[in-house]
């Protein structure tokens, strides 16, 4: 079962990114930024693998996870702008979490 998910227009927009801000090292790895009222946050690094990391090699990109988030979220799908509403790339868990965060923002959410 594939852990990272992503199309040929996201891959591209993912890779002109990293190159636009002069990455040179291809291996990310996507953390667990933490939650909101929208549910968890993610964002990227680029790092080395880790003892217990899973890896997913994807064309030049080397994604590296470690093994309890994709136990928890099941994988990720890395969403183009276009496939994203217009609204920039995304990354987004498989399994999605039932609701969001909304008692950790102090009842404001809608």
């Amino acid at each position: 079962m594939e852990k990272v998910i992503i199309s040929e227009s996201g891959y591209n927009e993912f890779k002109s990114f990293l190159d636009e801000n002069d990455i040179k090292d291809y291996t990310i790895r996507i953390n667990l930024g933490g939650f909101g009222c929208s549910g968890p946050a993610f964002n990227i690094a680029v790092d080395e693998v880790k003892e217990g990391d899973v890896v997913e090699k994807i064309n030049d990109i080397t994604f590296v996870i470690e093994s309890k988030l994709i136990d928890e979220f099941g994988g990720f799908k890395l969403l183009s702008s276009e496939e994203n509403e217009g609204r920039g790339l995304s990354l987004k868990p498989i399994i999605e979490s039932e609701g969001g965060g909304c008692g950790s923002c102090g009842g404001g959410c809608h």
